[in-house]
């Protein structure tokens, strides 16, 4: 990837061949500190989350990867588990783990490690999977559970931990069972039982149940997400769901750290320098305009994490935490334009790219689907003439940086350790008879929709603008010499003011089943701002002349923003809405715009030999 780069002196030759002079604004030893980004330097109101991102989301969830249990004893190493034949595991517990995976990939297992706490301290818990090996047969009937035991102690220890629900009507306790004969799909189930009965002579015990729904006895638990490597032993084995809740399957996996965040992979685009026309006059409104993406692209992946926290039957707390894994990208949109363009100018947006992203799903508990477009804008005004120039920028997040989002207190959301990131900027002018005013920025979107037990759910979505660009272009003349330093003293030229901000967006909406003050909103969590130098572009110059190559210092972004945010009422407008980029200035310009003294010449049109031409 590119070094760290921040341009204090623009490229003084080599842009597809056009001999340039840049001319630093300062001294290379003197390179000012990078500004904050003001609330006016924002993109205008930022979008909320749009038909393509839900619809997304949506399918996600629809197309989980559904998660199997998995006995939390297969994570311990086999000299430290309990014995399979200890009776305790018969006792009620007042809290119990439930572990769940799915094989997404054939490197990548899913998992969710859910703690499962008592709804009251009357009612305790108890799963069928911490002591079946205690067990003979197991049979699940309607409204009953039928368990044979291996010998008369186990029986007896049985009657002593259980026998006590049948001294009142009000007396149960929870059973979450995990059997062929008393499960869907291999599921968890949870029971109510509500008394026992005894057979002594065989061994047996009859559980009285009544089947009940998750959000009866899932009143109060934990949940946290993460994930596993598939060592490479075992990644041409087409290793599947089933066969990772297998007995001793962990065995065989080794070292294991619950810790490990689930990986996306990111990646998308062309690194290779594809070209994708992102904008070409489609309705004939704006003559002779070409807006092509000259390999954009985004590479590496995001760390995900998630927990969410539920007491009493509602949710207390729900994050979501991104970390990036070698996330680097390149945005370069290179424009023709022959003629001036009406006023205000022109504003687009389209979503380049869409990576389909595996959800994950614990049936009646938990799902969680995520999507990521790639989506690239711009806004231009232009007037005079022509142009053909592209404007861009290469960029690396640190795998630092932390993104932490609460969906349900926005000012407890965080981004930290993004000080490290980088630019570094792309400017090239082949042609220029014009004024043009331009923006451009990508923009990866997470997107995401979390819903819990049944009657919770929101959507979500991480946003970084990675980066949007500023450049204002003017072509002029100078009788004395266009560019200063310019020892050829050309007459005719252009100058260019550039800068970039890379911003971080987390918003959230569509929240289902939380109390109505919860309201949609959008929030910067972090911003920075690069101010790049004027840049001076002398044309038509002498085939023999050829300057020194440029030099970039290398300076990373430190200077962070406060947060702000942005709320939406009901009807999705923004209560509060920073200002993105300063509208265009209006042009009146309708020649060539003259700078320092002698007479202003007609219209022309600077062209270097080897530019290429895409509109006659």
């Amino acid at each position: 990837m590119v070094p760290s780069t921040l341009l204090s002196i623009a490229l003084s030759y080599g842009l597809l061949g056009l001999q340039v002079l840049a001319t630093p604004i300062v001294n290379l030893d003197q390179i000012p500190p990078l500004k904050a980004i003001r609330e006016d330097d924002l993109l205008a109101g930022t979008v909320p989350l749009n038909k393509l991102h839900s619809r997304s989301i949506a399918d996600s969830m629809k197309n989980a990867i559904q998660l199997m249990p998995i006995d939390e004893d297969e994570f311990l190493p086999s000299h430290l588990r309990k014995r399979s034949d200890d009776l305790a595991r018969l006792d009620l517990q007042d809290q119990v783990k439930l572990i769940y995976g799915g094989v997404v990939s054939d490197k990548q297992i899913y998992l969710a490690n859910m703690t499962l706490h008592q709804p009251d301290p009357s009612h305790p818990l108890i799963m069928m999977e911490k002591f079946d090996k205690l067990l003979r047969s197991i049979s699940c009937r309607k409204g009953r559970v039928v368990l044979r035991f291996n010998d008369e102690d186990a029986m007896n220890y049985a009657i002593k931990a259980w026998d006590w629900i049948n001294e009142k009507e009000s007396d149960y306790f929870f059973l979450i069972a995990n059997h062929k004969s008393c499960s869907e799909n291999m599921q968890r189930t949870p029971y109510r039982v509500d008394k026992v009965k005894y057979d002594k002579k065989s061994f047996t015990t009859t559980l009285t149940t009544n089947d009940i729904p998750w959000e009866t006895v899932a009143t109060d638990f934990d949940l946290s997400i993460s994930s596993a490597n598939m060592p490479r032993r075992v990644r041409t084995r087409s290793v599947q769901t089933l066969d990772i809740i297998k007995r001793g399957f962990w065995d065989f996996i080794g070292n294991f750290n619950f810790g490990k965040s689930v990986y996306w992979d990111l990646t998308i685009g062309d690194v290779n320098g594809g070209r994708r026309k992102i904008f070409a006059d489609p309705l004939h409104e704006f003559s002779k305009l070409e807006i092509t993406c000259v390999g954009c692209y985004l590479a590496g992946g995001v760390e995900i994490g998630g927990f969410i926290k539920v007491e009493k039957g509602s949710v207390k707390q729900l994050y979501v935490a991104a970390k990036p894994k070698n996330l680097h990208g390149k945005l370069e949109v290179e424009t023709f334009i022959r003629a001036s363009l009406p006023e205000p100018g022109l504003k687009w947006d389209v979503n380049l790219f869409e990576l389909g992203i595996p959800g994950l799903s614990i049936p009646g508990i938990f799902t969680l689907g995520p999507s990521l477009q790639y989506q690239v804008g711009f806004q231009l005004a232009a007037a005079g003439g022509q142009g053909n120039f592209s404007l861009g920028v290469q960029t690396t997040i640190p795998n630092e940086a932390t993104v932490i989002g609460n969906l349900l207190d926005v000012t407890k959301s965080s981004a930290t350790g993004f000080e490290g990131s980088t630019v570094k900027p792309i400017l090239m002018l082949n042609e220029m008879s014009a004024r043009a005013n331009f923006y451009v920025y990508a923009q990866p979107v997470i997107g995401f929709g979390v819903r819990v037990l049944t009657q919770y759910g929101v959507e979500g979505a991480i946003e970084l603008k990675l980066p949007y660009i500023n450049a204002d272009i003017v072509s002029g003349y100078n009788k004395d010499g266009f560019c200063p330093n310019d020892k050829l003293r050309r007459v005719s030229g252009a100058k260019s003011t550039s800068g970039a901000n890379i911003e971080l967006w987390f918003k959230a909406a569509k929240f289902t089943g939380f109390p109505s003050i919860l309201s949609d909103f959008d929030r910067k969590l972090w911003g920075v701002r690069w101010p790049f130098y004027e840049t001076c572009f002398p044309m038509q110059g002498s085939p023999g002349f050829r300057p020194p190559e440029p030099v970039y210092p290398t300076a990373a972004a430190t200077t962070i923003d406060p947060p702000i945010t942005v709320t939406r009422s009901s009807d999705g407008s923004p209560t509060f809405n920073p200002r993105a980029i300063q509208d265009p200035p209006p042009f009146t310009v309708t020649r060539s715009i003259g700078i320092g003294s002698g007479p202003t010449p007609k219209p022309q049109v600077m062209r270097h030999p080897r530019a290429r031409r895409a509109i006659a």
